[in-house]
């Protein structure tokens, strides 16, 4: 096999002018086969690889290993890796992560520089790929690169321990060779990957091979990588020319009010009702400002896309009886956005003529007044219409002792049934449909084993209140077996960028399980039996979140007592790619008279239902939005014992029917996002149907 590759390489011709391809290493972070690079991850794009190099109790094996990587930024890469200790993947693992930052501000024709860490935050016994390093990299032909750079590892094999370097040659758009000294051994890989135009979308499937190396444990086993990279991102939709209707220029409508007297206003509400929106109402707010409100329940997936679609109708639609226009979005008849601005200059931004230009608000406790509406009634009445939303629940243990992957699986059903102003009865329903052998009842996992049943049932009551401050109040059953009260109070500045949330609950059980042993354990021992389950939960909890345009990120810090009871920090980090993010998380807390916990995880979000929902007059059903998962592993260990686990830490216990969910869609309504998106707007409406 290694000499058929070897004359593989040779066959290939001498002179090409393809550019560089960023690809996996072994080691997860990008690189050639050992050795990282100082080039990064495109940002937005995901990798991801199956590998079977690892270095373990001080030789190399041949076991399994799952890498998976991300460029937030440009000069941002974070990835990770799942190293099974032995040839099985039912056996322990290792979890860890890595992170690589290029250096800004040097001209790319000079160099490119980067530092990086391979096992982050690793406790000296669970740190089993600890390596820091810096590199430099430089293009010296279109298609060669040569790399060098200092690393200091943990390494029996010396991988990292030193200086390094590597040279690689792209010889074509889908073949790249390598020649590394990663500070060791001498390493010959050669690195392919589809050609670009095989997929629309981007994506590539790679595979990296080791064929040559001058240290006698990687020549003894065949090392490779298969995988593949995609842009997160879907492609932006090609801007054309919209099939806009011409509005009716008609002097008169009969049959219409003096608020509406050529009837261009009624024909918009009609086209609304046609696309979906529901619980409309028309009218003036002044001579010249025709006034629309209504919900949004199709275009779940982002409200961007049904406020495009709303605004796009709105200004193409009504005739020249009026020259601006106020919009006001709904949930459950509690306005949560009002737009303002001129016809005129919608219809321009629409032909890309100008920027957007709207005046955009979330603090809307006065926008329903000083309003002469054409009719009272809400045309397309949503009340008592119950919505479904369905998606997979995953609860996992990654990289343990105990396996790989072990995971409970359960289909999840949420109902919403809206009764008035406000108010909401929600309940969650889960069938549990696998898992893994660790989950089931008395092993280790199994008390954390997602279950068929009724999970939760609450009664909702939210209010809008002056200074852009929203309150929901709600009560009822949880997680089974816990009678709750709480409230959840929400503020955010003029464009949203800034926002707070304040938590508080209480919880008591009414169904108290008994304790039994994890099976096949010694009754004896402490560590043998699970935690006793608390009779009073007393969840209280402070949020603050930023949003930054320039970077297309959030980042969240809250403190407070969590759903164990434990105290401390949470901060997360959000990058958003359209509708699919990248986050990383950092928690920080403990049990009063117990040890800290310290987690750092990455995670995704992406939605698992279409950019518009199907909805008929009675029902509605529909998938989850922004579907989340994220892998967590324990750092700070100091010195106890391997990859301890601690479930449940840091569990803010927020439902999913929460003000940031359906108020203010997934925490991103607000002017700032708005206008960083504008594109969208304008998308939405030229894809109508």
């Amino acid at each position: 096999m290694k000499r058929s590759l070897l004359a593989l390489l040779f066959m290939l011709p001498t002179i090409v002018t393809a550019e560089q391809e960023v690809s996996t290493s072994f080691q997860g972070f990008s690189g050639l086969i050992n050795t990282p690079t100082a080039e990064l991850f495109d940002s937005g794009k995901f990798h991801f690889q199956y590998s079977n190099q690892m270095e373990f109790e001080g030789a190399y094996n041949n076991t399994p290993n799952f890498h998976f990587g991300i460029g937030l930024w440009d000069f941002v890469e974070v990835s990770g890796r799942n190293a099974a200790h032995g040839d099985s993947f039912n056996g322990s693992s290792d979890l860890s992560a890595n992170i690589k930052l290029g250096i800004p501000y040097i001209p790319k024709e000079w160099f490119s520089l980067a530092i990086g860490i391979q096992d982050l935050g690793g406790a000296t016994e669970a740190s089993l790929h600890d390596a820091k390093y810096i590199v430099a990299s430089k293009d010296v032909f279109e298609n060669i690169s040569i790399s060098a750079g200092l690393g200091e590892s943990e390494s029996s094999q010396g991988r990292l321990n030193g200086i390094f370097g590597s040279i690689s040659w792209q010889t074509y758009d889908w073949a790249k060779i390598s020649l590394e000294y990663d500070a060791a051994d001498t390493n010959l890989g050669l690195h392919l990957s589809t050609p670009q135009d095989w997929f629309d979308n981007g994506t590539r499937i790679t595979a990296n091979v080791l064929a040559y190396s001058s240290s006698e444990q990687l020549r003894d086993e065949f090392y490779y990588g298969v995988g593949l990279s995609m842009p997160l991102d879907s492609p932006a939709i090609q801007n054309k020319q919209s099939k806009q209707q011409k509005p009716n220029r008609s002097p008169h409508y009969s049959g219409q009010s003096h608020i509406d007297n050529a009837g261009s206003l009624d024909k918009v509400k009609n086209q609304l009702i046609k696309e979906g929106f529901e619980s409309i109402k028309v009218g003036r707010t002044d001579h010249y400002t025709a006034y629309i409100e209504l919900e949004n329940h199709i275009y779940n997936r982002n409200q961007l896309d049904g406020l495009g679609v709303a605004l796009g109708f709105i200004s193409t639609g009504l005739d020249k009886e009026y020259t601006n226009f106020m919009l006001v979005i709904k949930e459950r008849e509690v306005p949560i956005l009002e737009v303002t601005g001129s016809l005129a200059d919608y219809r321009e931004f629409l032909n890309e003529q100008q920027p957007l230009k709207i005046k955009i608000t979330t603090d809307t406790f006065s926008s329903q007044k000083n309003v002469r509406l054409a009719d009272n009634n809400n045309a397309n009445d949503s009340w008592l219409k119950p919505r479904f939303t369905f998606w997979p629940s995953l609860v996992s243990a990654v990289g343990t002792e105990y396996g790989m992957y072990d995971v409970s699986v359960a289909l999840v059903s949420h109902l919403e049934l809206p009764l008035w102003p406000g108010g909401a009865i929600s309940a969650v329903h889960m069938t549990q449909l696998a898992e893994t052998e660790d989950f089931k009842d008395g092993r280790y996992f199994g008390n954390w084993k997602q279950k068929t049943g009724l999970q939760e049932y609450s009664l909702h009551q939210t209010f809008a209140l002056p200074f852009n401050i929203k309150n929901m109040t709600f009560a009822g059953r949880y997680r089974e077996s816990y009678n709750f009260v709480a409230n959840e109070i929400r503020w955010q500045n003029d464009d949203g960028s800034h926002r707070i949330n304040l938590l508080t609950a209480k919880y008591e059980n009414q169904e108290v399980a008994e304790r039994k042993p994890y099976q096949g354990c010694n009754i004896l021992f402490p560590a043998c039996w699970p935690p006793a389950e608390a009779t009073q939960r007393d969840v209280m909890m402070g949020m603050y979140r930023y949003y930054s345009t320039k970077f297309d990120a959030s980042a969240e810090i809250r403190v407070g007592q969590y759903w164990q009871q434990d105290k401390g920090v949470i901060f997360k980090l959000e990058r958003m790619f359209g509708d699919v993010t990248i986050n990383l998380s950092y928690k920080n807390t403990k049990i009063d008279d117990q040890e800290a916990n310290q987690f750092i995880g990455l995670g995704f979000s992406i939605p698992l239902t279409p950019r518009k929902d199907h909805s008929n007059k009675y029902v509605q059903v529909r998938g989850i939005p922004k579907w989340n998962y994220t892998i967590e592993t324990l750092v700070g260990l100091d010195g106890r014992n391997l990859n301890d686990l601690t479930p449940g830490t840091g569990d803010s216990a927020r439902m999913f029917y929460n003000l940031d969910n359906f108020y203010y869609n997934l925490d991103r309504l607000g002017k700032a996002y708005i206008y960083n998106n504008a594109n969208r707007l304008k998308q939405a409406f030229e894809t109508t149907n």
